[in-house]
């Protein structure tokens, strides 16, 4: 048993001395040493006492600041919050904690969860691949502590590609659940329509473990497909370039869809330009600052300063907005998923690039369009797994993959295989 907790004790403090090396990512808002030692005594006593491993036992997990655990900060990365404490754990930390997870700290996120550039109130959130480059966001903290392996799980929330985006441009993989199958419980709203709290994992071989875990599924031992591409009806974005898809993000688009072929899939051209990916994005946007701002407005009068002009003007474009706009606008982002729903009727899945563009230099101008392709998921409620495309010494790219309403389990079994042949 001492030699379980020896080495139990050891992993904490040993992410815990590599956090403390990398704190120039800006990763990390809080960590929580005590705590995580003690999960780490009781993980190791649960294993003495002669019980089976539950499904994350003993591994560390780190949670973006958005999602309330008992005792943690729980501010959303707004100034605003600063000083507010959660009193009680988010339903989906009671999960994690009951699967033998030990929760070793918070990350950094985009203020509010609105925007997916990366930039938290204390400063830029760099990607480990690049660290002059975004981790994108708004969950960049969890995607950038995974990729610079602190840990090997995260969890993220995602509205319009939050969970997707930051994992594309880390390299590494995560899944927007199916609307309404996680509880949001104990998570700071951004949109309760679009919102979703998602796993970012190292691998996406671990990524259906998370979500069983996370969704409480009750399957224990779900069914092996040894070649789930083969024989599959797979949509793919045939015109991803007319989206402003960049030269290097097609080229590595395209090569992924050879893979699928290799492994047996049956590939059919989806054109989603009509669609007008980017004009459902901007809606959804809309629609978030509009319940931002509900959620804001009178704090915004009375501390103003407590919110960045950014934030600010998003708040007041939100609080412009009517009530006939917003209907409008929800409208629109209806019409679209049923019109994506007819473009999938008898496809197993559709894939697309995850990101029109790879992580962005600070330095430079920040892409608006980031959320393009990610946005078509949303406006659906579909689950979509976001996976490493091979890019060699090259920025990472996200092949991502979307699936029918409930089939969470099945776009990451596809993110798992893909990610096993990519090898």
């Amino acid at each position: 048993m001492s030699q379980i907790l020896s080495d139990r004790s050891a992993a904490v403090s040993a992410a815990l001395a590599h956090i403390e090396r990398d704190r120039h990512f800006n990763a990390w808002s809080h960590l929580d040493r005590e705590g995580a030692l003690s999960a780490a005594k009781e993980s190791t006593a649960w294993l003495a006492a002669g019980q089976a491993p539950r499904a994350l036992e003993g591994e560390l997990i780190a949670i973006k600041a958005n999602i309330a655990v008992r005792g943690w900060p729980y501010d959303g990365g707004l100034p605003v919050r600063r000083g507010i404490f959660a009193d009680e754990d988010a339903a989906v930390i009671t999960r994690l904690r009951a699967a033998g997870a030990i929760l070793l700290g918070q990350t950094c996120m985009d203020a509010g969860a609105l925007g997916a550039e990366g930039r938290s109130t204390d400063g830029p959130i760099r990607n480990p691949r690049r660290p002059t480059h975004s981790a994108g966001g708004s969950s960049g903290g969890s995607a950038a502590a995974v990729a610079a392996g602190h840990v090997d799980f995260a969890l993220g929330t995602d509205t319009i590609g939050s969970v997707r985006i930051p994992a594309a441009y880390c390299g590494v993989s995560s899944l927007k659940p199916s609307a309404s199958r996680i509880s949001l419980a104990g998570v700071l709203p951004l949109h309760e329509h679009f919102d979703h709290v998602g796993p970012i994992t190292a691998r996406a071989q671990q990524l259906e473990t998370m979500w069983r875990v996370l969704a409480d599924d009750s399957l224990s031992d779900p069914a092996s497909l040894s070649e789930p591409w083969r024989g599959l009806r797979i949509g793919f974005v045939s015109d991803a370039a007319a989206l402003r898809t960049t030269s290097a993000v097609l080229h590595h688009y395209e090569c992924g869809l050879q893979r699928l072929r290799t492994l047996g899939a049956q590939l059919e051209s989806v054109a989603i330009v009509p669609l007008d990916p980017g004009k459902v994005r901007r809606a959804i946007f809309a629609l978030c600052e509009r319940a931002i701002w509900l959620q804001h407005r009178q704090s915004l009068q009375l501390e103003p300063q407590k919110y960045s002009p950014v934030l600010t003007a998003m708040l007041h474009y939100g609080g412009s907005l009517s009530d006939s706009k917003v209907a409008t606008l929800m409208t629109q982002i209806k019409d679209f998923a049923h019109q994506l729903q007819a473009r999938m009727q008898g496809l197993q899945a559709l894939v697309m690039p995850t990101s029109p563009g790879q992580a962005f230099d600070f330095e430079g101008p920040t892409p608006l369009d980031n959320a393009d392709l990610t946005a078509i998921a949303t406006a659906a409620g579909l689950p979509a797994a976001s996976v490493p495309l091979p890019t060699g010494d090259h920025l990472p790219v996200g092949l991502q993959i979307v699936a029918p309403m409930g089939e969470d389990s099945f776009a990451c079994r596809l993110a798992a295989a893909f990610e096993i042949s990519a090898r």
